[in-house]
């Protein structure tokens, strides 16, 4: 896409320095480095021009604009020094906040939250997948029924979250948000009981499933890809597996059960409610599943908070601390991204863990191994 089409980009980035107004420490100053790397990754996705990014140090919340008026009349200049056309704040700004910086700023905002849709929407594939990011989209829109950007959004045309929900009826009062969520929980209750018959299928079948969880961008689809001799998409972006896909693992050795392998949505910090509410049905099919591999890039400085991250989701979706401690393979990914392997070393104190790469067909093997060895010994029915 040529840069003019695209929107011109300013995003800013709250950090909140006074710890007793908020809870969350994805949002401390001790986490920027590595949350300004993820929250410019995200933005990346959306396929628009960043012109800059911003810090601004949050002491105390504005309910009206979420920063100060200082902060607001210095965001004003910028806007229009750079000619901006869209502000993201990577924030969950209330609908308040965001319809109060559009009227004062003249131009479209939108949060972390609006952004993370509009990824999944377009990553969607499947019915189910397209069901779940419709709902999210909706309850979120739900709250957001006044706004004061109608006519610029009706201008603007197109399709995507991005432009807003004017393109899809901006109008949309709240009888007929609740009756279309209705629809869709009904049609989505339709594919999960179709998928759960499935499932049952593959339980009786001597069958054993096995998951593949972690934080996005980990390299899981290119692990499974390998694993089952599929191609499923496995780009280098955030949330390239948004649905989830089965394969039967491929191996030479001899065992009377299937191995059957899911490649899940990938986890990331704060994940917004909700998309977490509408992709319950899709990510408790990891709740069905006999045992795990956590998948980690090991490269990566900030693996271990993204470890707690991924274990955090994991009991938020009814994991046990049994299930995880004693159904769970470690993988840690990308060692040929590690310069000086022994200085990881202490991650051998995971339980069941073990090292590759996704590239290395040795490792692959060695991976199918302990997948094989994992099921002999849990001695799953």
């Amino acid at each position: 896409m040529n840069d003019t089409l695209k929107e011109k980009v300013l995003i800013l980035i709250p950090v909140i320095n006074n710890y007793k107004i908020f809870k969350d420490p994805f949002y401390f100053k001790e986490n920027i480095n590595n949350r300004k790397s993820e929250t410019i990754s995200l933005i990346q996705a959306l396929n628009v021009n960043i012109l800059d990014n911003i810090i601004i140090k949050i002491n105390n919340f504005s309910s009206a604009n979420l920063f100060n008026d200082e902060i607001c009349k210095n965001l004003l200049q910028l806007v229009n020094q750079l000619k901006v056309n869209l502000l993201i704040v990577d924030f969950q700004l209330s609908p308040i906040q965001q319809r109060n910086l559009e009227v004062f700023l003249k131009i479209k905002v939108i949060d972390r939250t609006k952004v993370i849709l509009e990824i999944f929407s377009s990553r969607a594939k499947s019915r189910e997948g397209k069901i779940q990011v419709e709902l999210a989209s909706l309850s979120f829109q739900k709250t957001r029924l006044v706004r004061s950007w109608t006519h610029l959004e009706r201008q603007r045309g197109g399709g995507g979250f991005i432009g807003g929900p004017g393109e899809r009826q901006i109008e949309l009062d709240r009888r007929i948000i609740d009756k279309k969520i209705k629809s869709l929980k009904l049609n989505l209750n339709k594919v999960i009981k179709t998928r759960l018959i499935q499932n049952n299928k593959r339980k009786n079948s001597s069958s054993i499933i096995v998951s593949l969880v972690g934080y996005t961008n980990t390299g899981k689809s290119t692990l499974f890809n390998n694993l089952t001799n599929s191609k499923v998409i496995s780009k280098n972006m955030l949330f390239a597996t948004l649905d989830p896909t089965l394969r039967v693992m491929k191996h030479d050795m001899s065992y009377k059960k299937n191995i059957i392998l899911s490649d899940t949505v990938g986890f990331i910090s704060s994940l917004p409610t909700e998309l977490i509410e509408s992709f319950k049905s899709t990510l408790e099919f990891i709740n069905q599943s006999d045992f795990l591999l956590i998948v980690n890039d090991i490269s990566d400085k900030n693996m271990l908070a993204k470890y707690e991250i991924i274990l955090k989701t994991l009991e938020n979706l009814g994991l046990s601390d049994n299930f995880l401690k004693n159904n769970v393979i470690n993988v840690f990914n990308k060692i040929d991204l590690v310069q000086d392997l022994s200085d990881h070393m202490l991650y051998k104190n995971f339980q069941n863990s073990i090292f590759i790469s996704s590239f290395n067909k040795q490792n692959i093997k060695e991976l199918k191994k302990s997948i094989y060895n994992f099921s002999l010994k849990q001695n799953f029915n």
